[in-house]
């Protein structure tokens, strides 16, 4: 008798009944095991235990059959060596996570969906350091087909962007020994990129691929990321202003510049941490404005940078900024215009977060229009009165600060100068030599420390004596000008070929003492002190003059048109007090040293 069909599948269902029950079971158990993990922070304990650098945070975790492990307020953090670190924290996140390989101290997953995710980066200093031996075998990291959505900010160093609205790639990680991130791709949206809280850019739209390939290094006492790190981006960005750049511009950096909004578009390439050949800037915007002094600079900018490959040594890259035309404004319109003003820059393929060595920079300021110098009378007039002359602009230089070496300097040249100062008629041509490594342009100040005036072919004529010439050169070791009120300082030395520029000084209402006729003999003069100009005041301070046949101390100012100095001269062996009034001029014979230290309160040894 045969037996039914309901019996025999009763009879099978029998036999896998136990099985099935054993299969279940193990899963159950598996799954309490999972959450149990979880739930009490012994997986998390036992992934923080396994190295001293790698510390694994989260607040909220459970495990779902088949293995799937969801995961809240997610943050892991790896310390580097000399203060350097990395971290990465998500919002939330699904793994697929291989609970065998937990077996083996290895947290592997197929399959990574994480939400709003951030990661920051902060190189150390690179500090050789003995190698600790490992207490125990540290926990491997795989995770293979992540993908994180919304990824809130990347930040590095003092820098931070944001708006990557997509990552995918997949990442391999042995604390302190090993890290891989392959095939990894972003998509950049609306964003921005900070500097040190400063907007930098606005992000439009752009793209990166990048891998890192980095291993233990002995010598550096932890792992090379940047020096394994490869990759490309590509992104269009809009620049609010220029002002959150001319913090790397030493010169600029407490300079009172505003506008100059653009576009930029990059092409970046980067291998083994340095930037690759075919990298790329563009960049183009409106105008900047420079006060400086009494007047203000504008120019539309534009800039070019690349990475080139060369036969012999490594990639070089270079970066020019253009400001075309250059306009220099004052408050009754257009002082002066030059073409162009290019700023250029060339140094070996930078290491990324590492400072730029061995750079060479070149300045080209073409030649000005000429600039009418009676525009001055509104600062000088009336101690100086400008009656006619002109003055152009010319800049020229190649520097390499690392080494110390170079010269970039500023020339300001006269011609057809002719000035008065009292009944003096004063001439010639001038140049200021300004060393452009010294000149500092700050909200409230101008600095332009070492510069050089030089004097050549001056004449000076009175109406009580014949003309007179002379030529000198006077060294500025301080010099800074105040913007608002406009006043010139500075500490000066120099030399004068004769005493023309005194006989002037002391001629201005009568002709020259007879006690004093030696000076028109006197040569070579070698002087130092202080000057102040501005305000429609000229003072000359603690003069000191030496020469043949001559030595000479005082104070000298002139402002509403008159004339006051105190001088204590010495003419070949014979030492006379002189002061200069409106009135005239007084020669003190008798006892000179202490009348002047009456006059003055500076002592005479």
């Amino acid at each position: 008798m045969s037996t039914p069909p309901l019996q025999l599948l009763s009879q099978r269902l029998a036999r896998w009944r136990r099985p099935l029950l054993w299969v279940l079971g193990g899963f159950l158990l598996l799954e309490l095991l999972l959450n149990g993990l979880l739930a009490t922070g012994r997986l998390e304990s036992l992934l923080n235990r396994s190295s001293e650098r790698l510390k694994v945070r989260w607040g909220r975790a459970w495990g779902l059959w088949p293995f799937s492990l969801h995961v809240r307020e997610f943050r892991l953090r790896h310390e580097e060596s000399g203060g350097g670190f990395w971290e990465l924290e998500v919002e939330s996140a699904e793994v697929n996570v291989a609970l065998t390989a937990l077996l083996q101290q290895r947290f592997e997953a197929e399959e990574v969906h994480a939400r709003g995710a951030s990661f920051r980066f902060q190189p150390g200093q690179h500090v050789p350091k003995e190698r600790k031996p490992e207490e125990r075998k540290p926990w491997e990291i795989r995770l293979r087909g992540v993908r994180v959505d919304g990824v809130r900010a990347l930040a590095w160093g003092n820098n931070r962007l944001t708006g990557i609205t997509e990552v995918t790639g997949e990442m391999a990680l042995v604390p302190g020994h090993r890290l891989s991130v392959r095939d990894t791709r972003a998509r950049l949206g609306k964003g921005e990129l900070t500097h040190q809280g400063n907007t930098v850019a606005h992000i439009e739209e752009g793209t990166a691929e990048l891998g890192i390939e980095a291993e233990r290094d002995e010598a550096r006492g932890g792992m090379d990321v940047l020096g394994g790190l490869e990759g490309r981006l590509q992104v269009t960005a809009s620049v609010p202003s220029l002002t959150a750049f001319q913090q790397w511009v030493p010169q600029l950096a407490e300079a009172s510049l505003k506008g100059g909004a653009g576009r930029l578009e990059a092409d970046v390439r980067v291998k083994e941490g340095r930037l690759a050949p075919d990298s790329r800037l563009e960049g183009l915007g409106q105008h900047i404005t420079l006060p400086v002094g009494l007047v203000h600079v504008r120019a539309p900018w534009r800039v070019h940078a690349e990475v080139s490959a060369k036969e012999e040594g490594p990639a070089r890259a270079r970066l020019q900024l253009i400001l075309a035309p250059v306009k220099v404004e004052g408050r009754e319109g257009r002082v002066l215009e030059t073409s162009d003003v290019k700023i250029s820059l060339e140094t070996p393929a930078p290491r990324l977060g590492e400072p730029l060595h061995d750079v060479q920079a070149a300045l080209h300021v073409a030649r000005s229009d000429p600039l009418d110098l009676r525009v001055l009378n509104g600062w000088l007039a009336p101690a100086v009165q400008v009656d006619s002359g002109h003055i152009t602009l010319e800049a020229l230089g190649r520097a390499s600060p690392e080494r110390g070496k170079g010269a970039a300097r500023l020339e300001l040249l006269t011609d057809d100068l002719q000035a008065r100062w009292g009944s003096a008629v004063l001439g010639g041509h001038l140049a200021l030599d300004v060393d452009a490594h010294k000149l500092a342009l700050r909200r409230d100040t101008v600095r332009f420390d070492e510069s050089r005036l030089l004097l050549r072919d001056i004449f000076v004529r009175t109406g009580k004596d014949q003309e007179r010439n002379w030529n000198g050169t006077l060294t500025f070791p301080e010099a800074v000008l105040t913007v608002s009120p406009a006043l010139l300082e500075g500490r000066f030395t120099g030399s004068f070929s004769n005493a023309a520029p005194f006989i002037a000084l002391l001629t201005d209402k009568a002709g020259l003492p007879h006690l004093l006729a030696p000076l028109l003999d006197a040569k070579n003069l070698e002087l130092s002190g202080t000057v102040t100009l501005g305000r429609g005041v000229v003072k000359v301070g603690k003069l000191r003059v030496r020469g043949e046949g001559l030595e000479l101390r005082g104070n000298a100012e002139r402002s509403d048109s008159d004339t006051r100095a105190v001088l204590l001269v010495k003419v070949k062996l014979l030492p006379v007090g002189v002061e200069v009034t409106p009135e005239g001029t007084h020669v003190q014979v008798m006892h000179p040293y202490d009348w002047y230290r009456q006059k003055t309160g500076e002592p005479t040894d």
